[in-house]
């Protein structure tokens, strides 16, 4: 019987968001072709080292692994990691994330692993930066490209960064959308969601009634600043309409902050944050509008999840989100950083019925473009082509 290949797939955190659904998924899907493990870092009982226990897959925790830069912790984690790939010895590094991406790939290199791949899920130069950090990042990505055989983009959007940044030859980079399978979704009714979130609230002064009856402005979203969670809570001051409401699922190091601001702008019974809910998208038919106002993105698994719901979206004009939607046709897009323009348009997309249901009636069918099965197939051409051609192994 002819051994597995064994494939160890490295994420910076272990907290559910886009490359822990991205990783979850193919350590799954390939659990049975190859010898599949996962390597992490942020919290140790992070929700994606749950998920991946459950289908008994071996799961690594470094706990330097961050995400903030730490030149001492990091110089940690470069060596954590070699220790781990000396221990495990994988055919096949996969890398996920920025900082995972850099580290992961020096220390292969070191150990002598020839097979490199690396998933970008959004540039990290894309996002807002000081020019020394941007300097900083780019000299990262650079040098570590030059010993990654393929990088994986989840957008074109991120595949022309790379080009336009010039990280790495164009011959490396292939671009493979996120997939969902969307046959296995299982949505609640709209009432039955409704109902479930308002349960969540712990809210005395709005009435099951006075939920009901207005409209329910909807995010799944964690709270990083790349999000621009911030300028969802502009607009909603903005917009000053009590039968409007206001909902985002998730939570992350920004809480605090969006927290205060909902209470400076007294906001406290329009506009609420109900924390992790395991499988969200579930509940994406209470919604009766989907907003992500992101300022930086790769390609969002949660604005699929909202086509295949269904609903009409607003979204930012960012990273990969002009391939999901198309301005007019099933979704609108604003410039990011502009509460104006996303509270405008959030109150002229509610009072145009014609336009809301044309989204709904286009969105179910968009989202079939992007499909779990293609995502998987694509994948694994890229491990195979690897295996198979030995790559850089004179160097």
């Amino acid at each position: 019987m002819q051994k597995k290949q064994k494939i160890l797939y490295l994420v910076t955190l272990a907290e559910w968001g886009g490359a822990q659904t991205y990783i979850f998924d193919l350590a799954t899907s390939f659990q049975d072709k190859y010898e599949v493990q996962v390597a992490l870092g942020g919290k140790q009982n992070g929700e994606l080292a749950k998920r991946l226990t459950k289908f008994n897959i071996q799961v690594y925790y470094l706990k330097n692994l961050q995400r903030p830069v730490n030149f001492y912790r990091d110089w940690l984690v470069f060596w954590d990691i070699i220790k781990l790939l000396k221990q495990t010895k994988p055919d096949i590094i996969h890398l996920n994330s920025s900082k995972a991406g850099s580290l992961g790939a020096l220390a292969a290199k070191c150990c002598g692993i020839k097979k490199i791949i690396y998933t970008v899920h959004g540039l990290v130069l894309n996002e807002p930066l000081t020019l020394p950090k941007k300097l900083f990042y780019w000299l990262a990505e650079w040098l570590s490209a030059k010993f990654k055989n393929h990088l994986i983009c989840v957008s074109e959007y991120d595949k022309k960064s790379l080009l336009k940044y010039k990280i790495a030859q164009p011959e490396k980079i292939v671009v493979i959308h996120n997939g969902l399978d969307l046959k296995n979704l299982r949505f609640y009714s709209k009432a039955d969601a409704s109902q479930r979130l308002y349960k969540r609230l712990y809210n005395p002064n709005l009435t099951m009634e006075q939920w009901s009856n207005g409209a329910i402005i909807g995010c799944i979203a964690n709270f990083y600043q790349t999000k621009g969670l911030i300028y969802l809570i502009e607009a909603a001051r903005e917009i000053k309409d009590n039968n409007i409401k206001f909902i985002i699922i998730g939570d992350g190091p920004e809480r605090r902050k969006l927290t205060e601001l909902i209470e400076n702008y007294k906001l406290n019974d329009t506009f609420f944050l109900l924390g992790i809910i395991e499988s969200a998208y579930q509940y994406l038919k209470a919604f009766d509008l989907f907003v992500l106002p992101s300022v930086k993105e790769g390609l969002v698994y949660t604005l699929i999840e909202a086509e295949a719901a269904a609903l009409p979206i607003i979204a930012t004009n960012v990273g990969g989100n002009p391939e999901i939607i198309a301005h007019n046709k099933n979704g609108l897009l604003v410039p990011p950083k502009n509460f104006n323009a996303l509270a405008e348009n959030i109150i002229n997309l509610l009072q145009n019925k014609a336009l809301l249901e044309k989204f709904s009636r286009n969105n179910p069918e968009t989202a079939k473009k992007f499909d779990f099965f293609k995502m998987i197939e694509e994948t694994e051409k890229i491990y195979q082509y690897n295996i198979s051609k030995n790559i850089f192994s004179d160097h």
